[in-house]
């Protein structure tokens, strides 16, 4: 298997902003007289901020909903929680994190937000000192599912992309990772897995818990 890095993704995978998401998006719809459904909130996981705004703009097209100001404040009342209390890890991220350190992998975070917030979760988590690299989906020409951000992370840890392993919890963003060349686990978490993500990932797993036993089986 021969990895040499490890590449997360962030958001739903790292820190728990997924359901703190799915929260501004139903109080943002609610605002303008829209009850939206949690499925719902759930059709732009993974993506840009760019393709956010541009995916409800359509979809609320000739409504009453504004699609753009939906995203204005949805957006709104994530930073006003993230850049105050923080966002909560995920479980296992910490011990995963740590293990690697320990067993020299390289490690970067590769995420569709933009820097700031990358920048901002993993300070607020105190996770940024196991981080050697990050990419964000702002710096790049295509977001995911192309494979721009991960290509980045891995150019920027100076590693082969075949010779890196990438954890994802969303479509795109394991589409993402294969189409880089790495190899890819999912960890979903509010995503229901579906055949093309099982035949799409190389492993489906659990929790992050999880990936060191892989590891630790590969290095045996």
């Amino acid at each position: 298997m021969g990895i040499k890095a490890v590449l997360f993704d962030m958001d739903g995978l790292m820190i728990d902003t997924e359901s703190l998401s799915t929260e501004a998006f139903i109080n943002s719809a609610k605002a303008q007289g829209y009850n939206m459904t949690k499925e719902e909130t759930l059709k732009v996981l993974g993506y840009t901020k760019a393709s956010i705004y541009q995916f409800w703009i359509d979809y609320f097209q000739g409504t009453k909903v504004d699609g753009k100001k939906l995203v204005d404040n949805h957006y709104e009342y994530i930073e006003k929680v993230l850049y105050t209390v923080g966002p909560e890890k995920m479980p296992f991220v910490e011990e995963l994190l740590k293990y690697l350190r320990e067993n020299n992998y390289k490690i970067a975070v590769a995420s569709s937000s933009d820097t700031a917030d990358i920048k901002n979760n993993l300070e607020k988590t105190k996770l940024e000192k196991y981080i050697d690299a990050i990419a964000s989906g702002a710096e790049v020409e295509n977001g995911k599912p192309a494979p721009d951000v991960f290509l980045l992370a891995a150019k920027r840890l100076d590693v082969d992309p075949k010779d890196c392993l990438i954890l994802e919890d969303s479509k795109a963003g394991i589409k993402a990772g294969k189409a880089s060349g790495a190899k890819v686990f999912m960890v979903p978490d509010m995503f229901t897995v579906d055949k093309e993500c099982e035949d799409t990932a190389d492993r489906i797993l659990n929790n992050l818990g999880e990936v060191i036993e892989i590891l630790e089986e590969q290095n045996e």
